[in-house]
């Protein structure tokens, strides 16, 4: 049926979604404890114990890592946790062996030809990360290196520590994935079963497929089909019933009553068309049954999307608040001012983050239910906005803003709670998808019938094919995947400026930048009535 054949090409897509999130998140848990200046200082120091407790059991325990490696800066291997257990003396295993230490030689090239080229700057975000079978088991393999999260201390270019993280896909990560998709009984299978369509590929990172995540699928048309057969039996069961008892009537009556016979013909006719208006009946109601199952599977599928969606960008501020925490509360190290404020900075940007996040989530909610009503007054929507980006450098200090607002009327007529949300959304989008490229442009330009404002960046764009879904609610544009995000804040930001009389456009193309242009009529900021929506 067309809804079971719906209902599993979008089962697979969550479950690739999955997989795909599972192998972008691995160097990010790793960025906890590589990118750390206790960790850089004891593992220079070759200290053990503080090693297993802070890296080995932690990466197990909390992010649920099956294997730990860590090489020194001879790319000797100094570390070892390997299946919940510290292996002293230090040894690969041998299902893993050659392909860590390949892993381990390839990052550290890597990091000598970087700095090289273009600085040490850009290292604390290098890792490699590759899909691999180890002994027969699917695994996702990471390597960063271990590097100082202050100034205070220095490295060498090639003498770097490396740590190197293993998780199994057919562990925790397969029940994460399930998690994600809302699968239950997914498992990942090392060959294609015959004649089962609910599976995803596994790919290895040179192209080859190592296997199959299989689930078993739900056929929501099938199940109605098994439910309704009975029924539909009784029913056909009745029909020939009643028309083998018109047929004996008929047929006894044609011998005593042949003067009747055209009124019995005539009553025959009549139940016929009786008959055939209630199989049309009957038809039309299937027709409309399909057509409500598609649209509620739809509705399931977006709300199901929207929780796991949001649920997880609840717990990745959580995470990095708790982490940020516990390495202050685990620092032994003479810990100064500047460390200290480092690490506030990173609980407030998280709490930020969630603030923002429960805003959008509050407005969008106002939005669907018509409970929202522009509470405009007088104000300066340029100082509005320098204030927005003012926030937004304070959060990410990587980035530079260039302005041009001076065409803008200093006094306008606005909701400035509404359009302060509309311009930190538009704001902090260009910075969070544009993480290598620094200079983000807000240009204004007005003339006697329209404002309009453009934030403009050069990052990571997007296709053509998804400009048109962008502004829909919980839609994300395919270029963003691994990019944390729940496909509201745009759906907020066209309704509140529709709200304002205006419109919202978008330009981008992949690999350039975006581009977003505010359009609101002067006739509308210049009024002062109240508008509902």
């Amino acid at each position: 049926m067309k809804v079971d054949d719906l209902s599993l090409r979008r089962q697979a897509d969550f479950v690739g979604q999955g997989l795909e999130e599972q192998i972008a998140a691995l160097p990010r848990e790793q960025e906890s404890v590589t990118k750390w200046d206790d960790a850089f200082l004891y593992a220079k120091q070759r200290n053990h114990e503080w090693l297993l407790d802070n890296v080995g059991q932690w990466t197990s325990r909390y992010f649920g890592h099956d294997r730990t490696y860590i090489f020194d800066d001879t790319n000797r291997l100094m570390f070892a946790f390997r299946d919940g257990a510290d292996a002293v003396p230090p040894r690969l295993g041998d299902d893993d062996g050659r392909e860590v230490t390949a892993l381990a030689g390839a990052i550290r090239t890597t990091l000598v030809d970087k700095v090289a080229k273009s600085g040490s700057e850009v290292l604390g975000q290098l890792a490699k990360v590759r899909t691999i079978t180890v002994g027969n088991r699917p695994a996702i393999i990471s390597a960063r290196p271990i590097l100082p999260s202050s100034a205070r201390m220095q490295i060498e270019a090639g003498r770097e520590f490396i740590a190197v993280s293993v998780k199994f896909l057919d562990g925790k990560a397969a029940e994460s994935i399930a998690h994600y998709a809302r699968l239950e009984g997914l498992h990942f299978a090392p060959s294609k079963g015959e004649g089962e369509r609910a599976q995803v590929p596994v790919s290895s990172h040179d192209g080859s497929t190592i296997g199959y995540l299989v689930w078993p699928p739900i056929l929501p048309g099938f199940m109605l089909l098994r439910q309704i057969a009975p029924a539909g039996l009784g029913c056909l069961a009745l029909l020939i019933a009643v028309v083998f008892w018109l047929g004996r009537g008929l047929h006894r009556t044609s011998l005593t009553l042949l003067d009747s016979q055209a009124q019995l013909t005539h009553h025959r006719n009549h139940l016929e068309e009786m008959v055939a208006d209630r199989t049309a009946e009957i038809e039309r109601q299937r027709e409309e049954l399909d057509r409500l199952l598609v649209h509620e599977r739809q509705v399931n599928a977006l709300q199901r999307q929207f929780v796991a969606m949001a649920s997880h960008e609840f717990r990745t501020p959580l995470a990095i608040i708790d982490a940020a925490a516990q390495r202050l509360c685990r620092s032994t190290t003479n810990v100064s001012g500047n460390y200290v404020h480092e690490k506030a900075g990173v609980i407030r940007s998280a709490v930020v983050r969630m603030v923002d996040l429960m805003e959008s989530i509050l407005a969008s909610g106002r939005l669907e239910t018509g409970q929202i009503t522009l509470k405009r007054s007088q104000g300066d929507l340029k100082a509005l906005f320098v204030t927005c980006c003012d926030r937004q450098r304070h959060l990410s200090r990587t980035h530079v803003f260039h302005l041009d607002l001076e065409p803008i009327p200093d006094i306008l007529t606005f909701d400035r709670s509404a359009m302060e949300q509309v311009f930190t959304n538009l704001i902090s989008n260009a910075v969070k998808y544009s993480p290598n490229a620094p200079d983000i442009h807000v240009r204004a330009r007005a003339d006697e019938k329209t404002v309009e404002v453009a934030i403009s960046d050069s990052g990571i764009g997007m296709d053509a094919e998804d400009l048109p879904k962008l502004f829909q609610p919980y839609y994300r544009a395919r270029s963003a995947t691994g990019i944390a995000g729940t496909g509201i804040g745009l759906n907020v930001v066209k309704q509140v400026v529709e709200l304002h009389g205006g419109t919202v456009e978008v330009t981008s193309e992949l690999g350039k930048g975006t581009t977003f242009t505010i359009l609101l009529p002067i006739e509308f900021l210049l009024s002062d009535q109240q508008v509902a929506a």
